[in-house]
């Protein structure tokens, strides 16, 4: 074996590695940042009303504490986010996208203009960290010099420390805000070393999300009950879908700031059954997607491999298969034609 075949093995093997390399990049890319899945129009909610059945003596809000747009990684726009809560009951919600306040706003000035007398929003944000993920509910009469005086004094701590996650709670406090733990056994899972229940609770929280999407958290529903802490549901909307929880109140006028008041004073309870709402709305599949599936499809394998405990095992696995393709295909061209020629021979000897 001459050192021009070597150089011709290596140089394959670099083209294999810019070749792979480049599909994981894009993959994670489009994964992340690639077209939505569906198309969605502002039009798509047009044939879709329900309300859930609940004690409407009792409560007059049905209130949705966390949801996501455009602005950060949700995949509707304002007014779609605004119209598909209408269309699945709520008349009260929460704009929280991740680590911004961008979208409230514009979010704000459609449901002021248009649907004053079917929905209110509210002012908020999902502080986003590592170690935890906290909901910022702010007074409607806030200002945007407050928002961001909240939200730029830590922003650019991704891993806060205890004392800077005590210094959000306490600044948000400041001006009358409100502080929810958010999908508790979720990011105990996937956050770093979250802190406990009981110190959320001695640093001031007020609430703790029971209810994220389909999941109840009965452990944190009884710690609130016996704690006196504030319980809230949140859809953790990101794209659209059916429901499976409501947060209620009941107040006396249908404005922002009763919504609010009501929300200060701990005065909620929530529907919740474990089943769906109906959803029978066929959103159009986007085109771009279509084209993108498969590397998509390559980027949810690596994300499903990092969401493991065995990560480092299956990501060493996948290099395995991978290099060791390469080689078997490399012996296999050194080999094959050698015993191709001897095959020759063979048969030219007979």
């Amino acid at each position: 074996m001459n050192w021009k075949y070597w150089k011709k093995i290596a140089l394959r093997f670099v083209i294999l590695n810019i070749i792979l390399w480049g599909l994981i990049g894009v993959s994670i890319t489009l994964l992340f940042n690639g077209p939505d899945k569906y198309a969605y129009t502002d039009t798509d909610w047009i044939d879709l009303s329900f309300k859930p059945s609940y004690n409407e003596s009792r409560w007059n809000i049905l209130l949705d504490g966390h949801s996501h747009t455009l602005y950060s990684d949700g995949h509707l726009t304002p007014r779609q986010n605004i119209l598909w809560h209408i269309s699945l009951g709520f008349n009260a919600m929460v704009l929280t996208d991740h680590n911004t306040f961008d979208g409230i706003n514009e979010i704000r000035q459609i449901a002021r203009e248009e649907y004053n007398d079917t929905i209110k929003v509210l002012v908020g944000v999902e502080w986003t960290t590592d170690r935890c993920h906290l909901n910022l509910i702010l007074p409607p009469d806030s200002t945007e010099e407050e928002w961001e005086t909240v939200l730029t004094s830590q922003s650019s701590t991704y891993t806060p420390s205890d004392a800077e996650i005590q210094n959000i709670i306490s600044l948000t406090h400041s001006i009358n805000g409100l502080v929810v733990v958010n999908h508790y056994p979720w990011s105990q899972s996937f956050c770093d070393n979250q802190p406990t229940r009981q110190q959320f609770y001695d640093w001031g929280v007020d609430y703790i999300e029971v209810i994220n999407e389909n999941e109840f958290d009965n452990e944190s529903y009884y710690f609130c009950l016996d704690n006196n802490l504030g319980i809230i549901a949140g859809s953790d909307m990101h794209h659209a879908e059916p429901v499976y929880a409501w947060t209620t109140l009941n107040v006396s006028e249908f404005s922002e700031q009763a919504i609010y008041d009501e929300l200060k004073a701990k005065r909620t309870d929530f529907i919740f059954t474990g089943i769906a709402s109906p959803y029978d709305v066929d959103h159009k599949i986007n085109p771009a997607y279509i084209a993108g599936f498969p590397l998509i499809k390559f980027g949810e394998m690596f994300k499903q491999m990092y969401s493991s405990e065995v990560y480092g095992i299956q990501l060493t696995l996948f290099f395995v298969y991978v290099y060791g393709a390469f080689i078997v295909v490399e012996v296999l061209k050194l080999f094959v034609p050698k015993i191709r020629e001897k095959i020759k021979e063979r048969k030219k000897v007979e």
